[in-house]
């Protein structure tokens, strides 16, 4: 048999296989939202192949083009309305006592040569649109937000502390390691979140119809002067019809959003790092 002419299609799956274990790096695997985005691309070179075979991916014919459409188009459907499963988390951080039960999460971490006090004025002045790829990602997320999710926008949490303030978030300060900002997304409600400006109307919140979003930032001190930054963003939608409604929005946007995140740490870390060189 001749394997010439499926050397392109071979070199193709390699590099997608080399692209997808990279962006591990920056998105970490989420099963439902990789299997989304695996089925639509197999849906959109299903159809072209509908039009013109893509006989170097296998696909030799329109019916073999049919039944990739079919399966891609299959396995997108099933990776969205998968049920998501709530988990559940018990330490002594901040973040746990006012969210320790959630559906949906994203977490990310950097370890920063600097100090947990420089790593901090750094992140005063660190936001997410000063970061051109960031800010591109952000768009591209945009498509898909239908108003669930503000993650990425300035809120009014405030506390008896003093709060701390960046480019896009006003923190709450649970005590000088950890940093937490709250908020309420729609999710089948007809009418907007409410705002949430304090962690007792967090907690006390359960009104159907919304998704309970906490996001912390913790600062670690480690050896040699380095600090371990970490960040989370914990969901949790208050009912099985919010939980299918975000559950499908979060798997979509999820890759963009790890993205953004991962993107905002390293551009944190080479700030605090640059700063510290210059003192």
């Amino acid at each position: 048999m001749n394997f010439y002419p499926f050397i392109p299609g071979i070199i193709c799956v390699a590099v997608a296989l080399l692209v997808m274990f990279r962006l591990m790096h920056y998105a970490r695997f989420y099963a439902p939202s990789y299997f989304f985005w695996i089925g639509a691309i197999l849906a959109v070179a299903g159809l072209v192949s509908t039009i013109h075979p893509l006989s170097f991916l296998l696909i030799l014919n329109r019916t073999v083009a049919v039944c990739v459409l079919c399966g891609g188009v299959l396995l997108s459907v099933i990776a969205l309305f998968l049920p998501a499963r709530k988990h559940h988390s018990q330490t002594d951080l901040a973040l746990d006592q006012l969210l320790p039960d959630y559906s949906f999460n994203e977490y990310h971490e950097v370890i920063v040569n600097a100090s947990v006090e420089e790593v901090k004025r750094a992140l005063q002045t660190t936001g997410v649109r000063d970061i051109p790829v960031a800010l591109m990602f952000l768009k591209i997320r945009g498509i898909a937000d239908y108003g669930k999710d503000r993650s990425d926008t300035v809120t009014n949490n405030q506390q008896n502390s003093d709060s701390f303030v960046t480019p896009d978030f006003n923190f709450i300060v649970a005590n000088p390691f950890e940093l937490l900002t709250l908020m309420v997304l729609k999710g089948s409600a007809k009418t907007p979140p409410p705002e949430i400006t304090t962690t007792e109307e967090f907690r006390a919140f359960q009104e159907s119809g919304y998704v309970k979003v906490a996001v912390n930032f913790l600062f670690r001190s480690l050896d040699n002067g380095q600090t371990l930054v970490s960040t989370e963003t914990r969901n949790l939608p208050m009912t099985r019809k919010d939980s299918c409604i975000f559950g499908r929005y979060w798997r979509i946007i999820y890759p963009g959003s790890a993205i953004i995140r991962r993107l905002w740490l390293d551009t944190l870390a080479k700030k605090a790092e640059q700063k510290k060189k210059e003192t």
